[in-house]
């Protein structure tokens, strides 16, 4: 029996039994045993494999069970019971390692009943005094304990069961925000969550989209899955952060008034205080509270309640498993149902064949949701998803649709297995099989071709203006253009005659092209080397390769040099194998060729956008929205010699605000950096940004609510 079939079993058995002190021994007995390993199981999924196959409230009700029927049969209460330690959370992949004080879980609530219930078990162990609590936001991550001797960071764990974890310290010292060395000389042991924040996450998913790889569902997932890779060079890459919130030795401070930030640990600022829990239902319950978080950078999946006198919380005390002193309250998961309708099979800019679902529209996170990958036939069979199934969505903020689940219990008999392709749905030449995947290899493929000039002529790489996937279909459809050299002919007279031709191509759409095409050749180098297609090579590598050339022979004598990409940062093995491979084939260096004979930068030392930072004349960072892309200021800055910080630092010398700023005024404000954030005084001060801030206005920023 598969633990999808398990769990639909026991979750119908504890709905014909709700009430577990009805239960007979036997009942218990035979039941229980089965309850365990599968809740041991869901904990492996979840905390190792990064796959789960039910949803928090699902796996909260199968533990609320178990726990109830402890207490009212407690003699078969078992140590290796979940209800007494975090069974099934530590995996063999790294160097066990066992934590200097037990790292608990959080007990969660769903509903105001439940935060009401939990004030009233906490009261009873203060003789019904009313406490004062802390709320702070939750994040969805992974838990982490650092451990520091005389200054320097000396180990990383993760939580494990609690009590052994895994030792992740070479992973985690490549983690910017985790200071190496402390402010003070002391022997420290901390707690922290570590995180993706969105906007990374983004990146990574498009690109694992594009090269056929499942995207991340969630940070959580994004984050333990980057943190147990097993080349550090790539977990460089995930720009992952880390926010420290406990200290777990208190009692080596040396006054109440040392802090985690006095100490250089990046915390999170945000966060408010009640006096009754009648003020944490409100906010909890609150469509605003949610809103501001979603509006984050970094995902959180719910609020966190804290008493908040310290001899209170002595009192109250823990359980084994969790402090009762701190609830967690989960937001409602952002799920939807819906039928498969049909499966089509998309082309992508590398050849590979990926099957995407469409199903009856249906409403998200305040989007209406069409498609959705199904990735490659390892992930259908995964999942066990059919043609006409109803299945379980999620999405959350901007991150991409992904199945959580088929509803099996809906099936009627008429769904049928989802067949690989036989040719390719484009030019109907013979596919291969790679691995899990299918490829198409026929250069010529139109689909291809297709993917291919829209990445390149897209904004993160040439950026040429005028030229969308309507106009692309057109050109290539029409065998105007073949390849991406062919754009270039674009700017030609006699292409721009026959342009003139087709609907919608007027003197001004043919001349806003040809100045794209025109100011393209002037770029810097790292859009050209994001833009030609190099597997496993995005905007950042891109960027980290070209700031390491010194000359125009990087074709040959870089790219082909396995020991050289080896030598920078954030640079792993499978990357450096696919680059490789690129700048030995002849036809990608023909291409190159004849690019460098359209006049196009090839020159790694012109054009540079991106500052050495030793040659900036100041750092700046930006948060929320300006009436333009922040990615235009970013680029104008750059270009008059300013750093740009994509996190705020003590480094960092100013700061752009747009409107509705939250978190990163105020941490800039804790840090005394400068604060730009109306129109008239960021323009008086740079003056060079008023070709791109014509139509701004002056509008009030808002404060969020933490």
């Amino acid at each position: 029996m598969s633990l999808s079939e398990q769990t639909k079993k026991i979750q119908t058995f504890i709905k014909e039994h709700h009430d577990p002190s009805k239960l007979t021994k036997k009942e218990v007995s035979d039941f229980d045993i089965q309850l365990i390993d599968c809740i041991v199981d869901h904990n492996h999924l979840y905390y190792i494999e990064n796959k789960p196959i039910i949803s928090d409230k699902e796996y909260d009700e199968l533990f609320d069970y178990l726990k109830k029927i402890e207490e009212h049969f407690p003699q078969i209460i078992t140590w290796n019971s979940p209800t007494q330690t975090l069974v099934g959370q530590v995996s063999q992949g790294f160097v066990q390692a066992r934590h200097t004080t037990k790292l608990m879980s959080l007990e969660n609530t769903y509903n105001a009943q439940d935060l009401k219930d939990w004030e009233e078990r906490i009261k009873k162990f203060i003789d019904q005094k009313q406490p004062n609590y802390i709320i702070e936001p939750k994040f969805d991550g992974l838990s982490v304990e650092l451990i520091y001797e005389q200054w320097n960071l000396k180990q990383a764990i993760t939580r494990g069961d609690g009590r052994v974890g895994e030792d992740v310290t070479v992973n985690v010292q490549t983690i910017k925000n985790i200071p190496k060395k402390l402010k003070l000389p002391l022997d420290i042991h901390v707690r922290g969550e570590i995180v993706m924040p969105k906007s990374v996450r983004k990146e990574i998913n498009k690109e694992r989209e594009e090269n056929g790889e499942i995207p991340f569902a969630n940070t959580r997932n994004a984050a333990a899955g980057s943190i147990k890779l097993l080349d550090s060079a790539e977990v460089v890459k995930r720009g992952l952060l880390c926010y420290v919130y406990d200290i777990l030795n208190p009692e080596i401070l040396p006054n109440k008034k040392t802090d985690l930030d006095h100490l250089g640990f990046h915390t999170f600022k945000r966060k408010k205080t009640a006096k009754h829990i009648e003020e944490i239902i409100a906010l909890c319950e609150d469509p605003e509270t949610k809103k501001m978080l979603e509006s984050q950078d970094s995902e959180f999946d719910g609020l966190v309640m804290k008493v908040e006198d310290e001899q209170q919380r002595e009192l109250i005390w823990a359980t084994d498993h969790h402090p009762r002193w701190a609830v967690a309250y989960k937001f409602p998961a952002q799920l939807a149902a819906t039928q498969i309708l049909s499966v089509n099979v998309q082309v992508g800019r590398t050849g590979i064949l990926t099957p995407v679902a469409n199903f009856e529209p249906v409403q998200l996170s305040g989007a209406t949701l069409r498609r959705v990958s199904l990735h490659n036939r390892d992930f259908i069979k995964e999942k066990d998803i059919h043609l006409h199934d109803w299945i379980r969505l999620q999405r959350s903020g901007e991150v991409i649709p992904y199945i959580v689940s088929v509803i099996t219990d809906r099936r009627t008999g008429k769904e049928t297995k989802i067949h690989p392709p036989k040719k390719c749905p484009s030019c109907h030449e013979p596919i291969t099989d790679i691995e899990s995947h299918y490829y198409c290899t026929n250069p010529h493929c139109p689909d291809k071709i297709k993917q291919q000039i829209q990445h390149f002529v897209s904004k993160n790489c040439m950026d040429i203006q005028g030229i969308g996937e309507s106009i692309v279909d057109l050109l290539v459809e029409n065998k105007i253009i073949g390849n991406i050299v062919d754009v270039y002919k674009l700017s030609e007279n006699k292409i721009q005659v026959q342009l003139r031709k087709f609907p919608g191509f007027g003197d001004k759409k043919v001349a806003e092209i040809a100045k794209g095409i025109e100011e393209s050749k002037h770029k810097a180098l790292r859009r050209l080397l994001n833009g030609i297609g190099i597997p496993h090579v995005g905007k950042k590598m891109a960027q980290d390769i070209a700031s390491q050339m010194n000359d125009e022979w990087w074709m040959m004598n870089d790219m082909t040099n396995s020991e050289w990409l080896r030598s920078i940062y954030g640079i792993g093995e499978k990357s450096v194998q696919s680059i490789t491979k690129f700048f030995h084939s002849k036809h990608n260096l023909k291409l190159l060729e004849q690019l460098r004979e359209y006049w196009v930068n090839m020159d790694p030392k012109k054009y540079n956008d991106h500052i050495n930072p030793n040659e900036a004349k100041w750092s700046f960072s930006i948060t929320w929205s300006f009436d333009f892309s922040r990615e235009m200021i970013t680029e104008c800055f750059q270009k008059n010699g300013y750093l740009f910080h994509e996190s705020l630092t003590k480094t960092t010398d100013f700061m752009l605000i747009g409107e509705k700023a939250g978190s990163k005024k105020t941490k800039a404000q804790e840090l005394w950096i400068q604060i730009y954030e109306w129109w008239d005084t960021i323009i008086k001060q740079f003056p060079f940004l008023k070709n791109i801030a014509s139509e701004a206005k002056n509008k009030p920023t808002t404060q969020s609510l933490f």
